[in-house]
Formats: structure tokens, sequence, C-alpha cells
């Protein structure tokens, strides 16, 4: 990284009515190379200059206090020339700034789903008519009696129990990926989300949307304990939020995308599939 400061308090004879007071270069992180300026001058001076840094695929964000204002204009992108960066620059060249976020969302249930209940079903030649069974059971105990020997199906006398007394779900947890995207809207706004959503396995996911390692490695895997995952589901990713904000006047879009990690059921979300099939 490289700064280069400059200082000059006679703005008035400045011919564009603002100054650039420095200068920074940075990029070794590995995050894209990036060149911040900050300029200083009359708050009329900047907001038209303002124009000019949108059009090349600047972010700039103006403070206005005192007798002077201070602009800070940052651009990014793999081709722009850092000697002149406000010449334009290709569509679609620009890096964006972008961070990921994991997240726990605690949900409820149903009782149903618990490993040993789905475990004690296998037993049953038809899983429907076993939990059939113990639904009519919980609701009406006096009148139907459950057809099961508490010696070969315990947990499904437990199952009634609860149920008649209220108790219907239990507590778990889902892992949550969020991808937050920041860029200049010179490179337009994403398309709208496709109607039907589709699930994906994780590395078919992160393949699709570039992940980087750091975020691959990280990312939940299906669990090992097949009791844990329905008939006719498989752990893979949904995309449970894509939403995008745009700020006309420093020229920045900011895409929030969240994709959720459970068995999904099959049947109602496409697995694996191209993108492009589902618009």
């Amino acid at each position: 990284m490289a700064t280069i400061k400059t200082n000059n308090e006679f703005l008035s004879v400045v011919d564009s009515g603002y100054i650039e007071i420095s200068r920074e270069y940075s990029g070794g992180d590995g995050t894209g190379r990036q060149v911040t300026y900050k300029y200083r001058g009359s708050k009329k001076a900047l907001r038209d200059a303002s124009d000019i840094w949108a059009i090349s695929g600047g972010k700039y964000q103006i403070i206005e206090n005192g007798p002077y204002s201070e602009a800070t204009v940052i651009y990014s992108g793999t081709n722009f020339n850092i000697e002149n960066p406000t010449a334009p620059q290709p569509i679609g060249d620009e890096d964006p700034n972008t961070r990921y976020e994991f997240r726990t969302d605690y949900v409820d249930a149903s009782l149903f789903e618990l490993p040993q209940v789905r475990a004690e079903a296998k037993k049953n030649l038809d899983t429907e008519l076993y939990f059939s069974a113990i639904k009519l059971a919980a609701d009406d105990p006096k009148n139907n009696k459950l057809p099961l020997l508490v010696s070969q199906f315990p947990i499904a006398h437990q199952l009634v129990k609860r149920l008649a007394r209220g108790q219907t779900s239990f507590q778990t947890s889902r892992c949550s990926l969020t991808r937050i995207s920041s860029y200049s809207a010179l490179n337009g706004l994403p398309a709208t989300p496709p109607i039907i959503s589709a699930v994906y396995s994780g590395p078919v996911l992160a393949n699709n949307n570039l992940f980087p390692i750091a975020v691959r490695e990280v990312m939940p895997r299906p669990p090992t304990n097949l009791d844990l995952t329905p008939e006719d589901t498989v752990w893979a990713w949904l995309k449970t939020n894509d939403s995008t904000s745009l700020m006309i006047k420093t020229n920045q879009v900011e895409r929030n995308e969240t994709w959720t990690f459970a068995a999904w059921d099959i049947f109602v979300y496409p697995y694996n599939v191209d993108p492009s099939l589902l618009r």
C-alpha cells in the first residue's frame, strides 16, 4: 500500500473549485486493485464532480461540514488505469467489495423429525401408518388406542404422551450463509430471481457462485446419521433471500444473498439443476 498526501490552503485559486488532498493505492490483501482519492473543496464543486465519478464507476461519499467539504472516491477493478481512474472502465470488470457471514437460526421442528422417531418408524412396514396411528391416539387417547406394543415401539408411546399434552415441536438450528456485495451502479442491477427455486449441494453452490476457499472449508456438510434425513429430502442449500438496494446519490448498489442449509423436499425443489433452466 502506498499513500501520497498533498495540501493546498488556497482553494480559491483552483479552477475546478476543489483539490486532491490524498491518494492511496491498495490491492496486496487479495481483494483486487483499489485506489482511494480524497478531495477538499466547495460543496457545489464536489457535487458537480460527483457526476464524473459516478459515470466512471467510482464509489464516492461527500461530507459537507465546515467551510469546505470533503469527498472520498474509491475505484476498484482489474483493468482500470490507476493513473487515470476516471477513464470509463469495461462493464462488468469491477471487483465488488464482498463479505460473507454465517448465521445460526433457531426454528421449531415437528417431534416426528427426531432421529430416534424416524429410526423406530423404519421398523414398521408402512411409516405413514406408523405416524398416523400416533396422531390418532394423541387426538383421542380414550377411543383410539395405539396399536403398537410398548416393548417394540417405546418411542411411539412416548410421542403419544407428549402430543396429547400439546407438545408438538422441539427447537433445532439451521445454518445460513449470507453474501453481501457492494459495487457501482455502472454494472447494473442483478436479474430478477427465478419463480421456481432450486436447492444445491455445497460443492455445486460454491462453484456456481465462485465462493472463496475460506468459505468453502467452513460450509456445513450433510449429517452422517441417515435418520436425520427424512424420506424424499436432501441436505442442500436453498436461497432464502436476494435483495438489492440502490443509492443513487453515491452510485452504489448493495446486494444481499442468503442461502439456508437444511433437509429440503426434492419433490418441491429441483436438485442441482442448471440455474438457466429455471428462468
